[in-house]
Parts: structure tokens; sequence; C-alpha cells
């Protein structure tokens, strides 16, 4: 079924092969913004050694990618709200293909840094071109199981590059490996113009109903003014700088840490690393489902903070104890710090109008990526200097429990408050 017939044929619910190429399709998107990041932790051995880098360079191209990401949140939540998820979507694909092509073709260490700032552009549009299109297609009540899914696109990917990057990497050399990733961007692109109706100034999709068409909020949206974003987002954001740095060094340096400290293969690795997005795939839909119907949003992100806590305590204890504590720790990494985006991003559907769901996501976003510019590099130079990671580790794990205490904080405010948002 085409976008567009789908798009015109807003009365009643959606057929559910719609449902379903839907939500993989916000999948997929969410998979390929997030894949370079992965990438270049799988791939961190490999180009160690091709450009003989230090931990902290090496962690330049996930501080590129994410100061990308970043700075482009609050501008591209903004252009979603404007132009359309459907129109941003095809574009941040685009993008992402030429930045995976030059990234796959570099022949020295910056143009490696300069594509991985270029794939920080799908990067930023990720969120809130998904996020508007759930507000505007999903009406609100049944939007945590869509929000789950496309969120555990993210942990496809992070699964997909462990599983199979890694392998590709060792029987291809590395550059082959990354362009054959070239694929992932060109399969949304085709997914997207067959499945997602457009969605320029479509206003929320009422209960029951599917696809709302462009044409139908178009003049209100034309004329309305930009509304200030409730506090529960800034909490969120606040919050999610905190995971974003705790998850920015997991990502960027647990492969090269099971390598160089607890003596395991590249493919080994690069399999702790592919269970971390093999558990996220189940609990963010799971988490998703849940926080909808049942538990809230504050109570599963305090959970999901602590939890990351305890998964870095088992990381430490592997270089003493044991490479097998690798493997519990990834578990419970995949199902709560790798998982918080699903609830987060739920939150900030439920706060706003589906009007402003691109600027609240991308305000949100926007402290994610953040917390994502400074940990690479000062998680590597610590390492570089030490000569340790367990230091570095135990400063992940303070993170971490500084965003389970924000979030009790914020749990008391609101209570005391009266506020609306659910805890």
């Amino acid at each position: 079924m085409s976008a567009a017939r789908v798009g015109d044929a807003a009365q009643g619910p959606a057929p559910l092969s719609w449902r379903a190429g839907f939500a993989v399709t916000l999948a997929l998107a969410m998979a390929a913004g997030a894949f370079p990041g992965y990438a270049f932790g799988i791939l961190g051995p490999f180009l160690v050694d091709e450009f003989t880098l230090s931990r902290s360079q090496l962690g330049l191209l996930t501080t590129g990618l994410f100061l990308v990401g970043g700075s482009l949140s609050l501008p591209a939540g903004t252009l979603v709200d404007r132009h359309g998820g459907r129109r941003v979507m095809l574009g941040a694909f685009a993008v992402l293909g030429a930045a995976m092509a030059t990234a796959a073709a570099a022949p020295s260490f910056p143009l490696l840094v300069v594509a991985a700032a270029l794939a920080g552009v799908a990067l930023a549009a990720g969120n809130p071109t998904t996020n508007k299109l759930v507000a505007v297609h999903v009406p609100a009540g049944r939007r945590g199981i869509t929000m789950g899914f496309k969120q555990a696109g993210v942990q496809v990917g992070a699964f997909l590059t462990g599983a199979l990057l890694a392998p590709a990497a060792a029987a291809w050399g590395w550059r082959l490996a990354l362009a054959a990733s070239v694929a992932v961007p060109v399969a949304g692109v085709v997914a997207t113009l067959r499945i997602v109706p457009d969605d320029r100034g479509a206003r929320s999709a009422p209960a029951g109903v599917g696809p709302i068409p462009a044409r139908a909020g178009a003049a209100a949206a034309a004329g309305r003014r930009a509304a200030p974003l409730p506090a529960a987002v800034r909490w969120l954001a606040a919050y999610a700088f905190l995971m974003g740095a705790g998850v920015a060094a997991v990502n960027a340096y647990l492969p090269l840490y099971g390598v160089e400290r607890l003596g395991l293969s590249v493919r080994v690795a690069g399999a702790a690393a592919a269970l971390i997005g093999a558990v996220g795939i189940a609990s963010r839909v799971v988490w998703g489902w849940l926080s909808e119907r049942r538990s809230g949003f504050v109570a599963p992100l305090l959970v999901m903070a602590a939890g990351a806590v305890a998964a870095l305590a088992l990381v430490v204890a592997a270089q003493v104890a044991g490479a097998w504590l690798l493997w519990p720790a990834a578990l419970v990494l995949g199902a709560t710090a790798v998982t918080w985006n699903a609830v987060g991003m739920l939150a900030v559907l439920d706060e706003v109008e589906a009007a402003d769901a691109g600027r609240a996501s991308g305000y949100v976003l926007f402290g994610f990526y953040g917390g994502f510019v400074p940990s690479p590099i000062l998680f590597g130079a610590v390492v570089d200097a030490t000569g340790d990671y367990r230091v570095a580790w135990t400063a992940v794990a303070g993170v971490f429990t500084a965003a389970a205490l924000l979030m009790a904080w914020w749990g008391r405010a609101s209570r005391r408050s009266g506020s609306a948002t659910r805890d």
C-alpha cells in the first residue's frame, strides 16, 4: 500500500499491514541513525591499529558524531514541525548513506572524523522525525507499543552491528564491511517513500483512526505560535544528558575493554555488544507498554538508571573476577541503560501536543547528545592517563547514580506540586 493512498484514507482504523510496515520503517530510521555510534565502537580495535590511535583519539569519532547530533537536535525538531517528519526522514537517510560511504573510503583519520560528524545530521533527525510521525498517525493511549518498537530499532541496530559488523570486518576488512552498511539507508529511503504518509501540518491522531492527511491541520499549523515547553521536558533533558554520558562510554569502549583487559577476541567482544542490543530490543517494547498502561514514567526511568549502576559494577568486577561477568553486565545494560529512550520519548509525547512533538523531542535529544560529546574523550583520557579502565568505569557508574537521584527528585517534586506528570 503506497504512502499517498494510506494518507488519503484517514477515516477509520489503519490496516494492520500498514501499522506493521509503519512501525518497521520507524524502527529502521532509528537503527540507521544510531548505527555509526555502535559501528565506531565495534570497529575500534581495527581503527586503533590502522591509524595508530590513542584511546582519547578514538573517542573523537563518537564525540564528533554526537557534537553535530546534539547541536542540530533543536533546529531538527523545529524543521520537523514545520516541514513534516517524512520529508526530514528522507533527507536524513540520504545524508547517512553519504557519511558511511565517506567513512569507508577515508584515507586518513581526520576525514573519518568528518564522516562521523556528517552522520550526526542523521542522528539529530532520528527521534524528532519518528516521534512526530507517531504523534500524528497513532492515537494517544495506543502509542506505547509503537513507541517501544520504534525505539527498539536502536537496539536492533546495536545487535546487528555487534553480530554482523565485527565478523564481517574480521573476514573482509573494516572498510568493505562499513561500505556494505550503505544498504541500510537505501532501504530506509525505499520504505519511507512506500509506507509513510506526508504529515506536513497534520494534527494529532484522534482515538481509533488511522493516518491523518497532511491537509487536515495545515491551516491551523500555519497560524499557530509555538507554546512554551512544560517543565517536565526540562527534567527529561537533564536526565537524558546524564544517561547519554554513561551510554556513550559503554558504546565506545566496552568492546575495546573486552579485547584489551579481559582477553576476548574481537568477535567475542562484539558479541557482548550484540547481547546488549538483543536484550534492548525486547526491553524497549516491554518498558514502553508498561509505562503507558501501568507504572507511569518516573519510576521506570529511576529503575533504569539504578540498574545501569549495578551493570557497571559487574563490568569493573570482570577485570578481577573474570571475563564471564561481562555477560550478565551486558544483560542488565540492555534492560536498563540503553532502554530509557523508549520511556523518555513516550513521556515527551504525553506532555506536549503533536504540533510541538518535534521541538520537544529535539530539546530532550539536545540534552542526550550533549552528554555524548564530552564522555568518550574524557573516558579515553582517563584510561590513557591511568593505564586502567576501572577508574573510568567507576566514574560512569557515578553518572548513572546522578541520573537515578535526579529521577527521585523529579518524582518528589511532581507529587508536591500536583503535576500532571505521571509517576
